[in-house]
């Protein structure tokens, strides 16, 4: 099993004997390498660790000292694009291969609510249900879960889905010891796995296919939205709006995968873009997409010249 060799960017972050990180192989690290590339590269090593169990290419067991994974870091350090970029790439790994098996993402507000019903109308067998047969959680910003009931109830689910080997992957601001707002409970469970931070905002920029730092901060969502809809001989108000049509299903999907990849705005803020949807339905139409780009060389082009397009100054 591989162990981790460094701590070099952790120690700042929090104090000794509180960062459980054991399990995990950091890569070699050149003397001149700053604090925040090591703590970068710590991220990127936990989350292959993690793929690579689900994919089976580890011996099983090795996961224990995986999950949960949790990913901290300050508002604007890129932790929710990362896992979100992530969970689509594990999503996609595994169509068809383990049927049956299901990948989940939340933000904590959505779990939040899903929680409390649950509480209130007696049905957290069925959430529990959830939990149990995933092979993947994903829970971004464990902190706007802010009541207590709902977070003790997600340490009781946390422990029945991994009894079930269930992977967890979660985000926070800061450390799940340090986080006052957390019941003790919940915050023990997430402290038990490996925590690793994030490098502070402005010094690392976390981008699915390697798109070079510094590049500002990208076309606006409208902008976005406009050049798609241009592009399918549609409107922006037809992407915005209702309609299901499959032209426009296509197209509004194509925007919203440009637009988490292009611009640094949350699933929630590009769902309140195109007319008030829902995170999950943006989510869904990043996935649509990115299985149509990686099928259709046409879709592929279609995308890498809006992209062209898009990151052009005005």
């Amino acid at each position: 099993m591989l162990r981790v060799s460094t701590c070099v960017g952790m120690e700042a972050a929090f104090p000794i004997g509180t960062l459980p990180v054991c399990s995990l192989a950091a890569p070699a690290v050149s003397a001149p390498a700053s604090r925040q590339s090591v703590s970068h590269l710590l991220v990127r090593h936990a989350l292959a660790a993690v793929a690579a169990e689900l994919a089976g290419e580890c011996d099983s067991g090795t996961v224990d000292s995986y999950s949960p994974l949790v990913i901290v870091g300050p508002t604007g350090s890129g932790k929710s694009r990362l896992v979100t970029e992530w969970f689509m790439q594990q999503a996609g790994a595994v169509e068809g291969v383990r049927r049956g098996m299901r990948e989940v993402l939340w933000d904590g507000r959505s779990l939040a609510r899903e929680l409390t019903a649950a509480l209130s109308q007696n049905t957290i067998d069925r959430l529990h249900e959830r939990f149990v047969s995933s092979r993947l959680i994903i829970v971004d910003a464990v902190e706007q879960i802010t009541a207590w009931d709902a977070q003790r109830a997600l340490a009781h689910l946390f422990d029945a889905a991994t009894d079930a080997r269930t992977v967890f992957v979660a985000t926070l601001r800061i450390h799940p010891i340090a986080c006052t707002s957390l019941e003790p409970s919940l915050a023990s469970r997430l402290a038990g796995g490996l925590v690793v931070s994030m490098p502070p905002p402005g010094t690392t920029r976390y981008d699915l296919e390697g798109r070079a730092e510094g590049a500002g901060r990208g076309p606006s969502l409208r902008r976005v939205i406009g050049a798609t809809a241009r592009c399918h001989g549609l409107t922006a108000a037809d992407l915005i709006g209702p309609a299901r049509c499959r032209q426009v299903s296509l197209a509004r999907g194509m925007a919203m995968y440009l637009a988490r990849r292009l611009t640094p705005e949350s699933l929630q803020a590009i769902g309140a873009a195109f007319g008030g949807r829902d995170h999950t339905t943006v989510l869904h139409g990043i996935r649509v997409t990115e299985r149509r780009r990686s099928r259709d060389p046409g879709i592929a082009g279609e995308i890498d010249q809006l992209i062209h397009s898009l990151m052009r100054p005005l």
